[in-house]
């Protein structure tokens, strides 16, 4: 099967020769498993032995998207029982230091987010699964790594025995493979979850060491802003070589620069790269040590291991938030991508990025720069729809953001912004009105993209206060998709009874968006052959199986059985009630997009999802199949 073609934005640029270690080291796991499995596979050259000498040539972009010095997780002995048979079976004895670890040096890899926690809709849904809020980020304590996070079971989080019985340097392993946004909205939701719920370390790495690889897997999902939350709380004597530098990556996407001042001088001790010597200086500047600091830049500037440009922007941070005399002017024509660096000092320092930059943009560091209180709110604006997308933001983030733009308009032209369109759709006296301002909202992108799945996210609210009414049957399929994708099931559910005022081709619409999600609505095989004649086959084929998974029964045709490693790891992590495991695994059987994504994966995991007591997850994942897919 087809991946993504783009690999995780990077944020140091990786020196030429330096090979990273892929999915082979998933071979000491006993078993390849990323390599067979269809959506998974990705080849790597293995890792090199020591760095290579290269020529001196043009300066290095500083910071693309890892240290490609710092050094790999290292691994601890198990200290729980041998896991039994029905388990993944573990990478094999700890390794020592000389030994590549399954974790790869990535500590910079892809960085795409979500926020935690519950948000509440509009209108309050008992059924829904609650989408993540930002707010429930900022409680938890500061602590050690061994039982770290910030969502309780009290704030949306997932248990604290959540990965007990995992292999911590395997789920390392398959954490540092994602690459966002995954095919479901839901399923990134999910992972975002389980990665921030305050839960024991796995055994078999050091428990530091598994918080940067969450941290890490959050960032390449978007949520970096709570990527920096989490790894933020770990006490700084428990920090890790590893730690240090998803730190420094997780503190940059949340334009949180000043947060690595405290880390930055055991940092540039023990780290081998010359990021932390530019941030050691920018903070040298910052604290009134401006002739330390210049003297630093100016040796960073002969070396020529480090983009001028990065330094620039280091630099004009120092100046302007320390009230140095040395304040730089970087020339945005001297570089051709974004970076977690440039996104975030930018921001810190009040710089605008060119729009050119921005448009190129990954969905990662778009979602990002959404949640840069900083960045200009157009900006965000533009972006919140695949934020929103993604799973990266909520539907109440995206409406907050929406409304903060339209606020910023004269009142003649904030009405026929994304914003007034949605306080029309919302507060409008005539139902009409309200349907209309709908429908505008999701024309502003063709179907099948992110952007419009975004704005499905962002009028679930407004359509949730539509009065359900046979007159609006015709319509139904569509409100319906939208209350869906923020997982307001229950305010789903009640259309099911506008479906007899509907022509054949909508009533059968209506039933393929409601039939995961509301046991009411009966299997009909009738229905779903309506459905699927209008849809594309591969759709077709991820309800009915879906919809199998979940137990509902069989509808259409078979579909093809898969069974490979991925497939194998699943139903053991299912087998043992590894409940993290199963989350993570989903996860990665579900990277790239949903035609990538083979029927009998969406089957298992549904079916994988419910026997863990996760069937809420499961019906929301299958329906957005039949929307999306």
């Amino acid at each position: 099967m087809p991946r993504l073609a783009n690999p995780r934005p990077r944020l140091v640029q990786t020196l030429p020769n330096r090979a990273i270690p892929g999915a082979a080291g998933l071979l000491l796991l006993g078993a390849s498993l990323l390599a067979s499995a269809p959506v998974l596979a990705q080849e790597a050259a293995p890792p090199s032995a020591a760095p290579q000498s290269t020529p001196r040539a043009a300066p290095k972009s500083l910071l693309p998207d890892d240290f490609p010095d710092a050094p790999a997780p290292q691994p601890v002995q198990p200290q729980g029982p041998a896991q039994g048979p029905g388990s993944v079976q573990g990478p094999g004895p700890a390794q020592g230091p000389g030994t590549p670890d399954p974790a790869g040096p990535d500590p910079f890899g892809g960085f795409e987010s979500a926020g935690p926690g519950v948000s509440e809709p509009v209108i309050p849904d008992p059924a829904a699964l609650e989408e993540p809020d930002p707010l429930a980020a900022l409680a938890g304590p500061t602590g050690q790594p061994e039982l770290l996070g910030i969502l309780t079971s009290t704030t949306g989080g997932y248990g604290e025995t959540l990965f007990q019985g995992s292999d911590a340097r395997f789920l390392a392993t398959l954490l540092n493979r994602i690459d966002a946004p995954l095919a479901s909205r839901w399923a990134q939701i999910m992972l975002q979850r389980a990665l921030l719920t305050r839960a024991h370390a796995p055994d078999a790495l050091d428990p530091a060491d598994w918080v940067a690889a969450r941290g890490s897997a959050l960032a390449a999902m978007g949520s970096g802003a709570d990527a920096h939350r989490l790894v933020s709380r770990v006490a700084i004597d428990r920090y890790t070589l590893r730690l240090y530098a998803v730190a420094a990556q997780a503190a940059l996407t949340a334009a949180d620069p000043m947060a690595l001042c405290p880390l930055s001088p055991i940092a540039r001790s023990v780290v081998e790269n010359p990021v932390w010597t530019l941030i050691d200086a920018m903070c040298l500047a910052i604290l009134g040590d401006e002739i330390g600091a210049t003297g630093t830049f100016d040796r960073l500037r002969r070396q020529g291991e480090t983009s001028g440009f990065d330094i620039g922007l280091a630099e004009r941070l120092s100046s302007a938030a320390g009230g140095g005399r040395r304040g730089a002017n970087p020339e945005w024509g001297e570089v051709d991508s974004l970076t977690a660096w440039r996104i975030g000092l930018a921001n810190a320092a009040g710089l605008d990025v060119p729009d050119a930059l921005l448009n190129a943009a990954t969905p990662a560091q778009k979602a990002w720069y959404v949640r840069l209180p900083g960045a200009a709110v157009a900006r965000r604006a533009d972006f919140a729809p695949v934020a929103a997308a993604t799973g990266a933001i909520s539907s109440a983030e995206i409406n907050r953001v929406l409304a903060a733009e339209a606020a910023s308009l004269d009142p003649d032209q904030a009405g026929n912004s994304p914003g007034g369109q949605l306080r029309t759709a919302t507060i409008a006296a005539e139902t009409a009105g309200r349907l209309k301002a709908l429908e505008a909202l999701w024309s502003r992108a063709e179907p099948g993209t992110l952007d419009h799945y975004g704005w499905q996210v962002a009028t679930a609210p407004a359509a949730a206060r539509l009065p359900v009414s046979s007159g609006l049957a015709e319509d139904a399929p569509a409100i319906v998709a939208s209350l869906n994708s923020a997982g307001m099931t229950g305010n789903a559910a009640a259309w099911w009874r506008a479906a007899e005022g509907a022509s054949g081709t909508a009533r059968a619409a209506l039933w393929a968006q409601l039939v995961a999600v509301a046991p009411a609505v009966p299997l009909d095989a009738g229905l779903f052959g309506t459905w699927a004649g209008t849809v594309p086959k591969h759709r077709a084929d991820l309800l009915a199986a879906g919809l199998s998974g979940l137990g509902r029964g069989t509808v259409g045709a078979d579909v093809a059985p898969v069974a490979n490693d991925w497939t194998r790891a699943l139903d053991r992590a299912v087998s043992a009630g590894r409940k993290g495991e199963v989350m993570v695994l989903i996860a990665t059987g579900l990277q790239g997009r949903w035609r990538d994504v083979p029927p009998d994966y969406l089957r298992r995991i549904a079916a994988a999802l419910v026997a863990i007591g996760h069937a809420a997850e499961a019906r929301l994942i299958v329906a957005e199949a039949a929307n999306r897919g």
